[in-house]
């Protein structure tokens, strides 16, 4: 079984968790990295030497990693000092990009050094920024500016626009049997790698199951008010319409009222789960999928046996189909 999951932030490692605890060990991995980050300790390594964002790629190392916990804790580990206090592994890779072939060989020698062997891939090894054109009639430049700018957004895209999946990419979703989409930031983290010329189309053509993990809570200058609808919403207007979707998995862990509260003095709130669709999209999923805890997050524990089953029913489907 090939899956391939598309995002970035924390959103995709806990996705790359769930699914290398329970994809048989024969199944393969593909996780696609949003390569548009440009804040934090990222921002600044890219800024300062030209080299692709490494953060989210870092986690999602980190994620498939098989090392002593003490390794994977000393590549998130920051040193005291200086304003950026960057990352062990965003150093790491940085070096590694330094001075191997490429960017792409650079993640392969950080993936050895981890024993992971499943593939990590950016959207693009071009320097892109997203562009968010908003509600109001403003365009904001940078990832880190987009939850900023004070107005919903209308639209993103990419610049330079006329930017290339990297090498390997559409191969990858061309062949997955199953394509993970979410959780984690809607538009600089998801929709970040949807953008990039030829991906969403490249996932609509795609025969693999479909399935959008839609996200709990909605974020701060991103998603303000949006309901599961909105997200669909989103990615239609991004070129994924939801009748090109299988399954959206949507929350229905309760939040706990003091976590709801502090959330809520930060400006978010628990995604509206009510959704009405048409006959011929997605199958909507409700489960308990959040880990306990202050932080509300999705569960590897929780979504890892969801994703496989669907996907191993799908793909047991297709075979049948095929009389192997």
């Amino acid at each position: 079984m090939k899956v391939v999951a598309l995002g970035g932030g924390t959103g995709l490692p806990a996705v790359l968790m769930a699914l290398r605890r329970y994809l048989p060990s024969s199944g393969r991995i593909t996780a696609i990295v949003t390569a548009a980050d440009d804040g934090g300790s990222s921002g600044i390594l890219r800024q300062e030497y030209g080299v692709l964002p490494p953060g989210d790629i870092r986690n999602c190392l980190i994620a498939l990693a098989r090392v002593a916990p003490e390794v994977s804790a000393a590549l998130q580990y920051r040193f005291e000092g200086g304003s950026a206090r960057h990352p062990v592994g965003n150093l790491l890779l940085t070096a590694l990009d330094m001075v191997a072939a490429d960017e792409l060989a650079a993640i392969r020698l950080a993936a050895e050094l981890l024993g992971v062997d499943d593939l990590i891939l950016p959207t693009t090894t071009q320097r892109v920024h997203l562009v968010a054109d908003l509600l109001d009639g403003r365009s904001v430049r940078g990832e880190s500016a987009i939850p900023r700018s004070g107005a919903p957004i209308k639209r993103l895209r990419l610049d330079p626009p006329n930017g290339v999946p990297a090498p390997g990419v559409l191969e990858a979703v061309h062949a997955a049997d199953a394509l993970i989409l979410g959780p984690g930031s809607l538009y600089t983290s998801l929709l970040a790698t949807l953008v990039v010329p030829g991906m969403a189309e490249a996932v609509t053509r795609s025969r693999a199951i479909r399935i959008f993990v839609c996200n709990a809570m909605t974020e701060p200058g991103e998603t303000d008010g949006y309901g599961v609808a909105e997200h669909l919403q989103a990615l239609a207007a991004h070129g994924l319409a939801p009748e090109a979707l299988d399954y959206v998995l949507v929350n229905t862990t309760p939040i706990p009222s003091k976590i709801g509260a502090r959330y809520a003095t930060e400006g978010a709130r628990p995604v509206n789960p009510d959704v009405e669709l048409l006959e011929g999209s997605p199958t909507i999923i409700r489960a308990d999928l959040l880990e306990p805890g202050p932080v509300v997050r999705h569960a590897p524990g929780k979504l890892g046996p969801l994703l496989c089953n669907l996907a191993a029913v799908r793909t047991e489907s297709a075979r049948n189909g095929h009389g192997s």
